[in-house]
């Protein structure tokens, strides 16, 4: 295994001691900062390069769309230069990166550079990993600038070697100390993220389990998880070994919940909704096959009948995946739109992975009225693609534009002419302009 030092000199990693090797992943450590401080610098020009024409027109954290859909506030904190809308996007794209990415990064630049000096100053000399410097942009984003110039004067010397723990100290202390007002918008900030939601398996990967997260008022909740505790302790069972797990219990106890509210009976159980696409010789085979539940990933037959038999079923017909009728109507038929959801699994911009079933079916090509002169036969499968409403909103305002190909892949154009081609996995090739066919 060759590698090449600071110099560029090539080393045979094999034939190195311990002392070398460590004065290498030394090495190796100021070589990454380098990197990604070039990274960093790039982004500021990106934002110096496409100043905000007006305040209406500065990049939000609501061109996301999803959950964050409507939120007005700029990227960059306090005291920070707007950026224009939509520029985001292409920025994220050449580093290949979700748009939320691209976001989150100019954003923490321009806290940096205008609202924490100290720390950009070492970054700029190799005296502070950028990551670090960009936890410490992050975690004072809703600081006042004076509250962020506190908190970088207390912390660019040590942030080096500061944990998550101080940072998250200094921050309150100095929103305590410069912007108690602040805290209290913080606090309605917190409360319009009130919600719940669902998560289906652990690093992308599904195995059965699911995640629930609710954010609401403390006491709410508290009443609640003590809830989930009184009747998992009921749950106990002195008969049952299987029954002193906690934490199952707490699960189970979840189950007994619902079902009270609804009025259901434990054994009838209720209605659940999962999309599972299985070959139906499987689920009458003795031996255990594997289907696919759309949003989880896949399952086993044995976990889908021990689903179907606590929950009510509806069989859909099989969906012909070569129809290419077209309608004259804008909305596309219901067996269209699930065509188009079944076909791409997920939004077809350039590194979004939201899940197609949540997003828009965007024409293509766009839709004319044929009252105003349009063609007929606008909406059809091969016219159609779903992209999410931030992606939607950029395709439409942000300049880019989009071909679906006759291999199923997807060719995408940014407004500064670079190609990216999305094959039906998800799969992202960037072709640069010199590069672009």
């Amino acid at each position: 295994m060759i590698e090449v030092d600071s110099t560029g000199s090539p080393v045979v990693v094999e034939d190195l001691d311990a002392e070398w090797l460590l004065t290498l992943v030394e090495d190796s450590e100021s070589q990454s900062r380098a990197a990604e401080r070039r990274k960093l610098r790039y982004a500021v020009q990106w934002c110096v390069l496409h100043p905000a024409p007006g305040p209406d027109d500065a990049a939000t954290w609501g061109d996301l769309g999803g959950r964050d859909r409507g939120c007005d506030v700029r990227i960059g904190g306090d005291g920070t230069p707007g950026v224009a809308a939509f520029t985001a996007e292409p920025f994220a794209a050449a580093l290949g990166i979700s748009t939320a990415a691209g976001l989150q990064l100019l954003s923490d630049v321009l806290d940096l550079v205008h609202r924490l000096p100290r720390s950009w100053a070492k970054v700029e000399a190799l005296e502070i990993a950028p990551w670090r410097a960009r936890r410490l942009a992050r975690a004072t984003s809703t600081l006042s600038k004076e509250a962020a110039a506190h908190v970088d004067a207390q912390l660019a010397p040590v942030l080096d070697s500061c944990g998550p723990t101080r940072i998250d100290k200094v921050v309150d202390e100095a929103r305590a100390r410069f912007d108690a007002v602040e805290q209290a918008v913080e606090e309605d900030e917190q409360r319009a993220d009130w919600g719940v939601q669902l998560v289906h398996g652990r690093g992308g990967r599904y195995a059965g389990s699911s995640w629930i997260e609710i954010t609401g008022d403390t006491p709410t909740l508290t009443r609640f998880y003590e809830l989930v505790c009184e009747d998992a302790h009921e749950l106990l069972d002195p008969d049952d070994p299987a029954s002193d797990d906690l934490g199952h219990r707490k699960v189970r106890a979840l189950g007994v919940i619902v079902d009270r509210a609804r009025g259901a009976t434990p054994a009838a159980g209720g209605s659940t909704k999962v999309y599972v696409h299985v070959d139906g010789a499987d689920l009458l085979d003795s031996t255990v096959g594997v289907g696919s539940a759309e949003r989880l990933g896949p399952i086993t037959t044995e976990l889908l009948k021990q689903w179907v038999g606590h929950s009510r079923v509806t069989i859909q017909p099989v969906l012909r995946m070569d129809r290419d009728d077209a309608v004259d109507e804008h909305d596309p038929p219901a067996w269209m739109r699930e065509l188009v959801i079944l076909r791409d699994r997920m939004c077809v911009f350039p590194n979004c992975e939201r899940d197609s079933r949540s997003t828009d079916l965007d024409h293509i090509v766009p839709y004319v009225d044929p009252g105003d002169g349009g063609p007929p036969g606008q909406t059809n499968p091969d016219n159609l693609a779903p992209l999410c409403r931030g992606h939607h909103r950029a395709k439409t305002h942000g300049g880019w534009s989009y071909r679906r190909n006759a291999d199923g892949t997807y060719t995408w154009r940014s407004p500064h002419a670079r190609r990216f081609d999305v094959a039906p996995d998800g799969t992202v090739t960037r072709w640069s302009a010199a590069r672009r066919r």
